[in-house]
């Protein structure tokens, strides 16, 4: 029974979690496409609006207000009958209703034509009257005022005797004596239409924002990880915010600086933690990759080696993109020449950083990073620090765009997988994820970076597993990213992630 429950509670938790992400992702759809809302708005609108100006005809109307008497016989004098009219609600009520059945009839129509020499009618005509009343209105609408006033006069004339064959014998009595129209009757509804558009296109618009949700195949969630990927979940690095200050403040997003905050520097601790429990001791070199850039694994990659060496480990940290080295720039280490060498070859030299308590290994390649680019080589410079040092961290390029990544994995003991959230589409991580492991590597997992909280946001605390569950840094005011970009053939705008 208490499985069953168990069963039951876990596959509400995932439909609730499911609704979460979803709804978040319509939001972040929503921030995205907010301009599709409004250009559909505006073009459907719009189209609207000009439709109903051209199709806006002026009708003009005149009317004439009757009451009606009917006739009957009384008495007889020497034989012959006495006529006298009275007043009638009951009559007033079957003209109106059978006014349509009258107008339809040849006898009134061709009456009216006779009248005013016309072929056909170019007016609607119709009646109205107060109930329990035997007062009754003629209404004549047309597009021509003086032919509807026309129309009008001559149906006043002979409606008495289209009509006697259906009620009798008829008195009309004008109250109102009709006009000529000076203003159309009717109005544009031109702001209107535009208004009815404007919520189709708004509609449109979600419609395509909830389309771009239901298509957004990316890993936003660390369970994701195990379902989507079939990878283990290591965890969550929160996104880092800063707030503008009138005073500078330091805004490095790196483990040795308390600016980031609690959220971001207990990541990297339990992450540390992680690592340790998961090598074995002869286990020494781990590198960490990503599939595409800017998901930050630089910046990963750097502050597991600064945790590790706040922990009083022997920490050498290796830069291995050769194309793009960009582990010095997020070190903000601008001058080499100034730093204690503690051993140099042909092939590289290592950097002791005293202030981040790390040695720091640069590949020579230059532009001749070809032949540093193989199994062989990779291997070699690795071998040949292994046992100097307790770990070995290597920042490898994005194993998405190029093979460097492959031959960094052959010569390495254990790997970790960055998975910026909601960044890359779910089939090219696997796709990264299955080129990685076919070099047998030893897979600690996938570590989802940047994990953002508030409304459109994923989060990466609380009730749905997402990571840690600590607050971190400034939030708002100003976001920084995670470095300065790839060379690739990938361009983007200012500070990215690394």
């Amino acid at each position: 029974m208490s499985q069953t429950q168990s069963k039951k509670r876990n596959s509400e938790a995932s439909s609730g979690t499911k609704i979460f992400v979803y709804f978040s992702d319509f939001l972040k759809g929503f921030k995205k496409f907010w301009w599709v809302l409004i250009v559909c708005a505006i073009i459907v609108g719009g189209f609207k609006f000009i439709d109903a100006r051209r199709s806006y005809v002026p009708l003009y109307t005149s009317k004439a207000t009757f009451t009606v008497s009917t006739q009957t016989s009384t008495s007889s004098v020497n034989g012959i009958s006495a006529y006298s009219f009275f007043y009638d609600s009951a009559t007033v009520n079957q003209l109106v209703k059978t006014f349509p059945y009258i107008m339809g009839s040849n006898v009134l129509r061709d009456s009216i034509c006779e009248d005013l020499d016309i072929p056909s009618i170019p007016v609607d005509l119709k009646v109205s009257s107060d109930t329990g009343s035997n007062m009754f209105t003629l209404i004549a609408t047309g597009k021509d005022p003086q032919m509807t006033y026309n129309v009008l006069l001559s149906a006043v004339e002979n409606y008495p005797a289209a009509a006697k064959y259906v009620v009798g014998n008829v008195k009309l009595k004008m109250i109102t004596t009709p006009h000529v129209a000076t203003e159309p009757s009717n109005s544009s509804d031109a702001l209107k239409q535009a208004l009815n558009g404007a919520i189709i296109g708004v509609v449109i618009g979600l419609f395509w924002v909830l389309l771009y949700a239901l298509q957004r195949k990316t890993i936003k969630i660390k369970k994701e990880i195990q379902t989507q990927l079939n990878s283990e979940a290591l965890g969550v690095i929160p996104a880092v915010n800063f707030k503008k200050h009138s005073k500078r403040i330091e805004s490095d997003i790196l483990f040795t600086n308390s600016n980031v905050g609690k959220g971001f520097l207990e990541s990297f601790r339990v992450l540390r933690s992680l690592v340790v429990n998961s090598l074995e001791e002869n286990e020494k070199v781990l590198m960490v990759t990503s599939t595409a850039p800017h998901e930050g694994k630089t910046t990963i990659v750097t502050n597991l080696a600064l945790s590790m060496g706040a922990y009083g480990k022997n920490v050498l940290l290796v830069d291995a993109d050769i194309r793009n080295p960009s582990v010095s720039k997020t070190l903000k280490i601008n001058d080499f020449d100034s730093l204690e060498v503690v051993r140099e070859t042909e092939k590289y030299v290592i950097y002791k950083l005293d202030d981040y308590k790390i040695s720091f290994m640069r590949i020579k390649a230059d532009k001749d990073y070809h032949k540093y680019m193989n199994s062989k080589e990779i291997k070699s410079i690795l071998n040949s620090v292994r046992n100097a040092y307790d770990y070995v961290f290597v920042d490898t390029p994005p194993c998405g765009l190029v093979s460097d990544t492959m031959y960094v994995a052959q010569a390495s003991d254990a790997a970790i997988y960055v998975v910026y959230q909601d960044h890359v589409r779910i089939q090219k991580i696997r796709s990264g994820l299955d080129g990685l492991m076919s070099t047998n590597v030893k897979m600690l997992g996938c570590l989802i970076n940047g994990a953002k909280e508030g409304i459109s946001g994923y989060g990466y605390g609380g009730g749905y597993g997402y990571g840690y569950g600590y607050g971190y840094g400034y939030k708002s005011y100003g976001k920084y990213g995670y470095g300065y970009g790839y060379g690739y053939g990938e361009s983007g705008k200012g500070r990215r992630r690394r």
